[in-house]
């Protein structure tokens, strides 16, 4: 009788990467993520569509930081800079992976962010996102859809700093209650304290109105 194969279980951690936020708090923190869980690192740039509506609007207009002087936008020169942006974050994903044998892949979506990333959630072990800040003054989140199972959950919450967030995605229902308090427990018995914060988003709607919220918190804080 022939000996089953094993089945091999891929991880997968995210960064995920937006125009008009530094990359670099969620590559670096998606990538502490991924050596602890021997998981692959990948990077997701999200085109934001809404840029891209702007962009095409008639009074659509941009201010050069070097020069302060307004002109016009167009989709086309928007869609040149989305994808110089999605090089130089490919670029940076690289350089980080080359320093260790992680493995790694990169990706480019076009959709509203909120939309990527749940769909990003539901296809890996978690979802790192970065909000705008200098260093590791970006806040920093790890998006977790229910059900899925995060081994060595306190050295996620490590990686990610004391007062990051963990947000559990999905409906609220008896099995994500669960979850959060099978993730609670954990955190406490391996001595992680009340510093990681449980979110719960139950739909895009949820998810953008929480991120806009943990946004708006990190440019409110000093550093």
């Amino acid at each position: 009788m022939a000996r089953a194969r094993p089945i091999l279980i891929r991880r997968r951690v995210v960064a995920a990467l937006e125009p008009g936020v530094p990359g670099s708090a969620a590559l670096e923190a998606a990538a502490r993520i991924a050596a602890q869980l021997e998981a692959e690192l990948v990077g997701l740039f999200v085109e934001d569509a809404e840029l891209l509506r702007f962009a095409g609007l008639p009074f659509a207009r941009e201010i050069g930081t070097a020069t302060a002087v307004a002109r016009a936008l167009s989709v086309s020169a928007m869609e040149r800079s989305l994808r110089a942006l999605a090089s130089a974050a490919r670029a940076r994903l690289e350089a980080l992976a080359g320093r260790s044998p992680l493995p790694w892949s990169f990706r480019v979506a076009r959709g509203e962010i909120s939309a990527e990333l749940l769909a990003a959630a539901s296809d890996a072990d978690l979802v790192v996102t970065c909000t705008a800040g200098r260093g590791w003054a970006a806040m920093c989140t790890a998006l977790v859809a229910p059900g899925r199972t995060v081994p060595a959950l306190a050295r996620v919450a490590q990686a990610l700093g004391g007062g990051r967030g963990l947000l559990l995605l999905g409906a609220p229902d008896e099995a994500a209650e669960r979850w959060q308090r099978k993730a609670r427990a954990l955190l406490a018995a391996q001595g992680w304290g009340a510093e990681l914060r449980l979110l719960r988003a139950a739909n895009e709607l949820e998810l953008r109105a929480l991120l806009a919220e943990l946004r708006a918190g990190a440019r409110a804080r000093p550093g």
